[in-house]
C-alpha cells in the first residue's frame, strides 16, 4: 500500500467495472498504520469488556457463595455442637485405635474450620442487625433471620410478618431484602478485590 494514502478512503458505488444496474461493494483503503491503530483500539475495547464481565462474574460468585454459606449456616452450627471429636464419644467397635485417631483428627480439623467460618458469619450477621437497627429497618433483618435462621419460605415470612405486625409485604419484598443483606454481607465476608 502506498504511504501517502490517507488514513481511510471509502468509495461506495464507484464504477469498478460492474455490470450496469449493479452496485459495487464498498471499498475501504487503509494504510498499514491506520489498520494497526484500528486493530489496537478494537483489542483494547475487547479487553475492557472482558474485564467488566469478569468483575460481574466475581460479584455473582461472591453473592452465590454468601447465599450458599447462609443456607448451610444452621447445619454448620449443628456440626460444631454435635460432631464426635472425643474418643469417649465413639461407639464404633470395628475401628482400630489408629482408625479412631485418624477419624477424630479429621473431625476436629473440620470442626475447627467450621468454627472459624461461623465466627466470621456471626460477626457479619451482628453487623447487619446493627446497620438495619441504626437505619430503622429492623423488619428487613427480621425477614433475613426468618429465612436463614428459622428456615421459613418467603410465603411463610409474608404471612408471619402480617400476623406479627399487621404489615402486608409485597410478594417480592422478602426476597429483595434478603438479597440486599446478602450483597452487603458478601463484602464483609470476602472483602473487596483489587481492580487491575
Amino acid at each position: 500500500m502506498e504511504e501517502n494514502v490517507k488514513a481511510a478512503e471509502i468509495e461506495a458505488g464507484a464504477d469498478l467495472g460492474t455490470p450496469e444496474g449493479e452496485q459495487a461493494a464498498a471499498c475501504v483503503i487503509l494504510t498499514e498504520e491506520a489498520l494497526k491503530t484500528m486493530l489496537q483500539e478494537a483489542a483494547k475495547t475487547a479487553i475492557r469488556e472482558l474485564k467488566r464481565e469478569e468483575t460481574k462474574e466475581r460479584k455473582r460468585n461472591k453473592y452465590h457463595d454468601t447465599f450458599s454459606l447462609m443456607k448451610c449456616y444452621r447445619d454448620a452450627v449443628f456440626h460444631i455442637e454435635n460432631a464426635v471429636s472425643e474418643g469417649t464419644q465413639l461407639e464404633i467397635q470395628d475401628m482400630t485405635e489408629e482408625q479412631q485417631e485418624t477419624y477424630l483428627r479429621s473431625v476436629r480439623r473440620t470442626r475447627f474450620r467450621t468454627m472459624l467460618m461461623t465466627a466470621n458469619v456471626d460477626k457479619a450477621i451482628d453487623e447487619m442487625a446493627r446497620r438495619r437497627a441504626a437505619a430503622g429497618r429492623e423488619l428487613e433483618y427480621k425477614v433475613f433471620d426468618m429465612y436463614f435462621m428459622q428456615g421459613m419460605a418467603y410465603e411463610q415470612i409474608i404471612e408471619q410478618v402480617e400476623k406479627d405486625t399487621g404489615e402486608r409485604l409485597g410478594k417480592n419484598t422478602p426476597r429483595r431484602w434478603v438479597t440486599g443483606i446478602i450483597n452487603e454481607m458478601s463484602v464483609l465476608l470476602w472483602g473487596l478485590e483489587d481492580e487491575k
